[in-house]
């Protein structure tokens, strides 16, 4: 019997740890700084956004 036919051996990740992965971003205070940089622009954008679509909201339609 070969490994293929064994359906224990072919599960992937049965009684495997789950592979640690690196930081996205590497931790410290620069990282930490471009983290809070980015959320604050992505604010930003969200209400700037919703202001277009509350603003295209109340204009009337042009035919």
């Amino acid at each position: 019997m070969s490994d293929k036919d064994d359906p224990e051996a072919a599960a992937p990740g049965k009684g495997q740890h789950p592979k640690q992965h690196e930081p996205f971003v590497p931790p410290g205070p620069e990282s930490t700084r471009e983290l809070r940089d980015v959320a604050r622009r992505r604010r930003e954008a969200e209400e700037k956004l919703q202001h277009h679509l509350q603003e295209a909201k109340e204009k009337p339609a042009e035919d």
